[in-house]
């Protein structure tokens, strides 16, 4: 199967990389899974929902999946996870967070959600850095220029071609 997505603003197959432009329904698509989602989740259950990843970022080349910051206390974990898998997500386990994925049904990803405690640190930071590249073009568009220039590499290189860049905006 090629990765096209079949033409969708989400999706991603296993096993390829790719970029698509920033897609301007891509913020209400967060916006419809998050509602989803606390539609599902238990009343008592105090959760936050964010929308984190290249997605998040107005201008932004990104994969063509939506990433997601799921935060709840440690407790509830397994509550939530329940009810993430009784919406389609597959829990890939410990990761960045917990790690849950969705698909369409047809091996194409659409859907990274990460679960975390209140207060964790990968989280803090993930949500850091979406802010610092919303408020500043110069770094989110040098940020897309090293993400493109790792297209052409191994897939398992993409992601730690990015950490200096990612250490460097935060630490700034």
């Amino acid at each position: 199967m090629n990765d096209d997505a079949h033409g969708k603003p989400l999706g991603l197959c296993d096993g390829t990389l790719r970029l698509m432009p920033y897609r301007p329904e891509w913020p209400e698509l967060y916006q419809q899974e998050a509602a989803r989602i606390e539609r599902s989740v238990l009343s008592n259950l105090d959760i936050q929902i964010h929308h984190i990843g290249s997605t998040s970022v107005e201008g932004l080349a990104a994969k063509p999946i939506l990433d997601i910051a799921l935060v709840a206390k440690t407790e509830d974990e397994p509550r939530v996870a329940d009810v993430l898998e009784a919406l389609g997500y597959a829990d890939r386990g410990e990761r960045s967070g917990r790690h849950f994925i969705r698909e369409d049904g047809m091996g194409v990803r659409t859907h990274n959600l990460h679960l975390y405690a209140p207060n964790d640190d990968r989280m803090i930071k993930q949500i850091a850095f979406r802010d610092a590249l919303r408020r500043n073009p110069q770094a989110r568009d040098e940020y897309m220029s090293i993400k493109t220039s790792l297209l052409g590499g191994a897939r398992q290189d993409y992601a730690p071609g990015k950490t200096e860049f990612i250490t460097s905006l935060l630490s700034a």
